[in-house]
């Protein structure tokens, strides 16, 4: 099975033609989502649907790297191009509204994050995932006693800007993460446990240091900030996730291509992890635009 990495319509084949035909009928219909799409990753150019399938199996084609290093380079290629997202872009110079804004949406992504993780460990009996996913959820969210959790670390960075921690647990997210957000929670209570597994934990890669092995133009946030930038309060939060979503996400990625081969899902995978990072780099947005309404705000 595969699905539509744009409006999530289902497909039960895995040759990619089906999934041309729906291309080529919304393009033909002039949906604007599905035609950015094509014109982002496939061709600006019409073609015939045998034709537009070769693209998709081109594009779909992981047989050279693998299925975890052709996620990385499709991941570093949507946020890392020489027209990367607005926020990696403002990260690279950020001010103290950049970080207000990280700070408020990505408290509510934290909150979906250790939610998803525990739909995992639910609805899966390998071990290997469960502990894995058991260690996450303790690392971001709970601690282990000799460290604090990320998202402490998170409202710290917050409050070093100026940005009260209240402010921040009372807020609501605003629409593009809450449809993100919406959308993971489908995935991962409603879908197979390794699509929730690829959705949510491909998009640790925004924080790997290696991106640039991957032909990345841009780099997460500019690495200087680590010797000292902003507060040290910033500091420290995108250094430990600069450490810990490196493995992280090699971690993951590798059990995520071992299950897709046993369990014969790697089209699928392909499809839902093409899926979760439009809406991660919805989301994104949705930390500049938060940042922005801060800078007015205060």
């Amino acid at each position: 099975m595969n699905i539509c990495p744009v409006c999530g319509e289902k497909f039960n084949d895995n040759d990619l033609s089906s999934l041309s035909a729906h291309f080529l009928s919304m393009a033909s219909s002039s949906d604007p989502s599905h035609v950015m799409w094509l014109n982002r990753y496939i061709s600006t150019k019409k073609m015939p649907q045998d034709k537009l399938a070769d693209e998709f199996q081109r594009f779909y084609d992981f047989t050279e790297g693998g299925l975890a290093d052709w996620i990385k380079k499709r991941f570093v290629n949507t946020f890392f191009s020489k027209d990367p997202n607005i926020f990696v872009l403002e990260m690279q110079e950020p001010s103290k509204y950049t970080i207000m804004g990280y700070v408020t949406e990505h408290f509510h992504f934290l909150k979906q994050w250790v939610r998803s993780c525990a739909y995992i460990i639910a609805r899966t009996d390998f071990r290997d995932i469960q502990k894995y996913e058991l260690d996450n959820i303790s690392e971001e969210y709970f601690g282990d006693g000799s460290r604090p959790p990320h998202i402490e670390l998170l409202l710290q960075m917050g409050e070093s800007v100026g940005l009260n921690r209240e402010t921040v647990m009372d807020s609501k997210p605003l629409k593009k993460t809450e449809n993100a957000l919406k959308y993971w929670d489908h995935v991962s209570s409603s879908e197979h446990w390794l699509d929730a597994m690829v959705s949510m934990h491909s998009l640790e890669l925004i924080a790997d240091k290696n991106v640039k092995m991957y032909g990345a133009n841009y780099s997460y946030f500019n690495p200087k900030i680590l010797n000292g930038g902003i507060t040290k309060e910033t500091t420290q939060f995108l250094k430990a996730g600069y450490e810990a979503d490196q493995y992280h996400s090699g971690d993951a990625l590798r059990l995520v291509e071992s299950y897709a081969k046993q369990l014969d899902m790697e089209r699928e995978v392909q499809s839902y992890f093409l899926r979760s990072a439009d809406y991660f780099y919805s989301y994104l947005e949705g930390r500049s635009e938060r940042g922005k309404m801060y800078e007015k705000e205060l």
